[in-house]
């Protein structure tokens, strides 16, 4: 059927019994069915954020499941919770579906969405369903709270640059996905479950299975031809575009003057510490990680793997500062790796290549109204 054939109230029904509230459930005093939700926060400080996902600019539904948005719209609002030192609690979404969308479209969309819940521990508590004249609109508000807030303005000189896990590999996952012919997409979109260890509260990227079997390898136009990538290569990096996890801060806010989240890129994000913080930074390109798989594909595609890792967005890795951080003994304990690319200075915002010879550092990433190219 299509949505236009089982109507909203059917459809806002089915969201309401899907995510009904358990009776367990604390801080919330009126949940899904009125006008507005009510929730009672307690003596911590409630922290909001809200991002959207427009068809066209965000994603393309020719690679894309819907399956991949709704797990992908929870886990962008998540990462600004976490990337604050907070922890998420109610998610609210507001979506717009054009008449014709089949209802498995609506549900595949709803099946990530409630993945994503239980990877975070967040509950539905509402938002608003409409229809749309032409593409399929996401957006999120999520309500979290924390005891130590940590913002973007904190840097001082001094401080040491830390950045979790590696950056690249979703942009990197990217241009993957921009390069299969359609067949292969169709293959990508087949990819639906995700499996979480959450010990400790840390979690972990598990392998996803496609429906119908993984393949082999994945074949990609090029300029001069065809190139091809083993699936145990690719996969790593197409999830991290396709299904980003939001880093958990827990461990890293304690010690974090400033934080924040690449969402922009690498480059473009600590800048806007150094904004935001009326400072300086110099980072050291040799000790910015790159995943193995990274340099993989960009050696077949001719790509500095810098390039990805830089100032390719949608990582939501978490970039702090720091004026110390117990790096050997987290690192010991933690699957995810945390690396010092850098420190913070007074003024000068510097790149040093291994040779040491610098250059600026520039904020090249992504911007929504940025020059065209």
């Amino acid at each position: 059927m299509r949505l236009f054939q089982t109507g909203e109230l059917r459809l806002l029904k089915e969201v309401r019994e899907r995510f009904r509230l358990s009776p367990d459930e604390k801080g919330v005093v009126v949940g899904i069915g009125d006008d507005a939700s009510v929730i009672a926060p307690h003596h911590k400080k409630t922290i909001v954020t809200t991002d959207m996902m427009n068809e066209g600019v965000h994603f393309d539904l020719g690679y894309t499941s819907p399956f991949h948005l709704g797990f992908k719209i929870v886990s962008v609002n998540v990462s600004d919770i976490m990337a604050m030192g907070g922890v998420p609690k109610y998610l609210f979404l507001d979506l717009a579906f054009t008449r014709t969308a089949a209802d498995e479209f609506f549900t595949g969309i709803y099946d990530g969405i409630e993945q994503a819940m239980g990877l975070y521990g967040v509950q539905l508590l509402g938002g608003d369903l409409c229809a749309a004249r032409c593409d399929t609109i996401l957006s999120a508000t999520v309500i979290g709270d924390g005891e130590r807030i940590v913002t973007r303005a904190g840097a001082v000189p001094g401080d040491r640059i830390y950045l979790t896990s590696s950056t690249g590999d979703s942009s990197c996952g990217l241009e993957i996905l921009r390069r299969l012919n359609n067949e292969g997409k169709e293959r990508i979109k087949k990819i639906r479950y995700w499996r979480q260890n959450a010990e400790a509260g840390e979690y972990h990227d598990m392998p996803l299975q496609m429906a119908g079997g993984d393949p082999d390898r994945l074949e990609l136009k090029k300029d001069d031809g065809m190139i091809t990538i083993r699936w145990e290569t690719a996969r790593p990096l197409l999830v991290r575009h396709l299904m980003p996890v939001a880093r958990d801060s827990r461990y890293m806010a304690p010690y974090a003057s400033s934080m924040l989240d690449v969402s922009d890129g690498l480059f473009i994000d600590l800048c806007r510490i150094c904004d935001e913080s009326g400072t300086g930074a110099i980072v050291y390109l040799d000790k910015i990680p790159l995943s193995e798989g990274l340099k993989e594909v960009s050696g077949l595609l001719d790509r500095d793997p810098l390039d990805f890792a830089s100032s390719g967005g949608e990582d939501y890795e978490i970039l702090f500062t720091a004026p110390e951080f117990p790096l050997e003994s987290y690192n010991h304990a933690h699957d995810t790796k945390v690396s010092c690319i850098g420190e913070i200075t007074r003024e000068e915002r510097a790149l040093v290549n291994k040779e040491g010879r610098k250059s600026a550092l520039k904020a090249e990433g992504y911007q929504h109204f940025g020059p065209p190219g």
